[in-house]
């Protein structure tokens, strides 16, 4: 074994132990938890979507508030607690109103999410690119006012499946360009039809419920007639009965009025005093 031998050996060695610090190890753990985290929001936003929309509106509007808010307050120049200040009640504002008013949480988070999906194609480094990214935002959101459940399934599918797919292939260890590609393509397909599969089964419950809540409607009104018949009737029967007692009434019993007969003796004793007279 040469010197040089036992040097690159000893370089080896020395690399590999460099490559373990605790400081790397530290930044792997990190960026594995974070690779965790975005791919299980990634799914979530993904498959639940549009069940989860009024908790996506609630983050999202806190955040978009507060960035608001504080971006105001700074340029008026005051104290950083006053920013503070003002940007939390920003955030929380905006956040109570997207979760508690559903067409404004649906716009916030369609719009977000489609800049979000423009920027992750796009890549803009510059101003009109990021105009052109928000542009694209506000159009599927606007897009929401006539379809919001079908953009917001598209949208937040697609979304999804951007976070988590890359997440997933650098978990796997899964480097090529096309593998990742076709695992995002194909959480999105999936989630988009999982979202929109759960819709469907929620509206077919709202239709039955809206049925039978018709159905029971209508059963009342018949028993309501029905009672309504029957009192009728009775009060026909009753109005009968009173009409015949009247004309009961009304007509003399003859069983009890004392008949008068003709007396027959009376003819004869006139004719026997006439022919007396004569």
């Amino acid at each position: 074994m040469g010197v040089s031998t036992i040097l690159d050996n000893a370089q080896t060695m020395i690399t590999e132990i460099a490559s373990n610090n605790p400081m790397d190890i530290v930044k792997t753990q990190d960026m594995m938890i974070f690779l965790v985290v975005s791919g299980v929001i990634g799914l979530l936003w993904c498959f639940f979507g549009l069940k989860l929309v009024r908790v996506w509106a609630a983050v999202l509007g806190f955040v978009l508030g507060s960035a608001i808010g504080g971006a105001a307050a700074w340029q008026f120049g005051l104290d950083t607690n006053v920013i503070l200040i003002i940007a939390l009640i920003a955030g929380i504002i905006l956040a109570c109103l997207g979760a508690v008013l559903y067409r404004v949480g649906i716009f916030v988070v369609v719009w977000i999410a489609g800049c979000s999906a423009a920027a992750r194609v796009l890549q803009p480094k510059e101003i009109w690119l990021m105009l052109v990214c928000a542009g694209i935002g506000l159009v599927a959101a606007l897009l929401t006012v006539k379809f919001a459940e079908i953009i917001t399934i598209v949208v937040t599918g697609v979304v999804g499946a951007m976070a988590a797919g890359p997440s997933i292939s650098d978990l796997a260890g899964l480097d090529m360009h096309i593998i990742r590609l076709l695992i995002t393509v194909g959480i999105a397909a999936l989630g988009i039809l999982v979202q929109f599969l759960l819709e469907s089964g929620k509206r077919k419950k709202k239709h039955l419920k809206k049925a039978a809540e018709i159905r029971d409607m209508n059963s009342t009104a018949n028993e309501v007639e029905k009672a309504r018949a029957v009192f009728e009737d009775s009060g026909a029967e009753d109005a009968e009965d009173t009409a015949e007692n009247r004309n009961r009434t009304d007509v003399p019993n003859l069983k009890d009025e004392e008949v008068i007969e003709p007396d027959e003796f009376e003819d004869d004793d006139e004719i026997e005093i006439i022919e007396l007279d004569d």
